[in-house]
């Protein structure tokens, strides 16, 4: 009797602790253990005992149903801020023009999202960081750098099998990118030049008289060399890799070609504008925030960035009659749509184009017809034509209509 009951405790016991084991006794650690589709143990360290028997059903389950991929178990988890780091370090740093600028961009999302793994992080996270980004007065288009940026790297770790799926959804599919516009246009104005001219000092304003006179943007301007840039003989600055990827020149002006030559940097360093060790080029951001934006507000001039100094040279160009296509070829763009939003104010690009819809008064030609009343002009035998409001139809010699039937007929057409 008692034999019997011991032998089917003993049973139960097999029973509910088949595949659960703890390793090493009485260390409360427990595993399982079980075979594949295909015969093959498996083993996996859980933890706590009831959790390893909710994982070795679940294992089972996966089995029966085709759904177990041991290869994705045996996948490392990678927190976002160790893969964001890796990434910078294999594909940004000394690589990129705006290295700087990606790695802010890493430490935002690692600041966000740092501790997450990358299969755990869902496309609702992607819209809440956005959406903090936009309450805290972030512009559009910087937003959309920084999704577009982490889209990027999710790419690539998708690639190296360290993600499952990318989490930054484009726009169409529901993403947290915005629409962006572009279409802003601030120049500097003939009263407020004077001013910054004050506010900056003599010293510091050949650095903006150079944007204002090439339209370079803010690092050509600042990297800028005497040797392979400045060619006053040809009286050109070329741009050095700038953001289209293609080297272009720009001409001089007097006034430009005058500035350059009166600079003290010519005969102590390579640069146009060096640090103060002049082995190198002057920091641009560090002269941003510490003496053009001082330099705004005292001069009392808001709403104004330094990439306000190119379309400011583009806008006066434009103001001054050059044609679009020009002002295309001195900006560097390499497409007329990035040009296009100066075009409204030029005075002369729509009113030429409209011009061409003037019709001459009435009984006067338009065009080069040939005057019915000049044998001279007509060959004997040729036929002749007459213009009444740009309509032209031919009559032969000898007809019999008179000018008042063809002029009728001539309009009825």
């Amino acid at each position: 009797m008692h034999g019997t009951n011991d032998a089917g405790s003993g049973r139960a016991k097999r029973r509910c602790t088949r595949g659960v084991f703890e390793r090493p006794k009485g260390s409360g650690v427990w595993w399982i253990r079980y075979h594949d589709e295909y015969r093959r143990e498996h083993r996996e360290k859980v933890g706590p005992k009831g959790l390893a028997s909710d994982l070795y059903r679940k294992r089972k389950t996966e089995i029966a149903e085709r759904r177990y991929f041991p290869e994705r178990l045996r996948r490392r988890d990678v927190l976002l801020k160790d893969f964001l780091e890796e990434f910078c370090r294999d594909h940004v740093d000394g690589r990129l023009r705006n290295a700087v600028h990606y790695r802010q961009y890493a430490a935002r999302w690692t600041a966000e999202l740092g501790k997450k793994p990358l299969r755990q992080i869902v496309p609702g996270d992607i819209a809440r960081f956005a959406r903090t980004r936009r309450e805290a007065g972030f512009a559009p288009a910087s937003i959309n750098r920084e999704l577009a940026f982490l889209r990027r790297a999710f790419n690539v770790a998708i690639a190296d099998e360290k993600a499952e799926k990318n989490p930054v959804l484009s726009r169409k599919r529901g993403g947290a990118f915005a629409k962006e516009n572009n279409q802003r246009v601030r120049w500097l104005t003939d009263d407020e030049e004077p001013r910054l001219r004050t506010a900056l000092g003599e010293p510091h304003w050949p650095k903006v008289a150079v944007a204002l006179h090439s339209g370079f943007r803010r690092m050509n301007c600042f990297r800028l060399r005497w040797a392979e840039d400045v060619n006053f003989d040809a009286g050109t600055l070329r741009a050095h890799q700038p953001k289209g990827g293609t080297d272009y020149h720009v001409p001089m002006n007097d006034e430009l070609r005058e500035i350059l030559r009166a600079l003290p940097s010519r005969l102590r360093s390579p640069w146009v504008f060096p640090s103060e060790s002049g082995t190198r080029p002057l920091d641009s951001q560090n002269f941003i925030n510490r003496v053009f934006r001082p330099a705004l507000r005292r001069a009392k001039i808001t709403n104004f960035s330094w990439h306000d100094l190119r379309h400011t040279f583009a806008s006066r160009l434009a103001m001054a009659g050059v044609d679009i296509r020009t002002i295309q070829e001195l900006l560097g763009h390499q497409s007329l749509a990035m040009t296009l939003r100066y075009a409204h104010l030029s005075p002369t690009h729509k009113r030429d184009a409209v011009r061409h819809l003037e019709r001459a008064p009435t009984g006067t030609t338009t065009g080069t017809s040939v005057s019915d009343g000049d044998p001279a002009a007509t060959a004997p035998g040729e036929p002749t034509s007459r213009v009444i409001g740009e309509k032209r139809k031919w009559r032969r010699p000898g007809s019999n209509r008179g000018p008042r039937d063809y002029e009728t007929l001539a309009l009825a057409n």
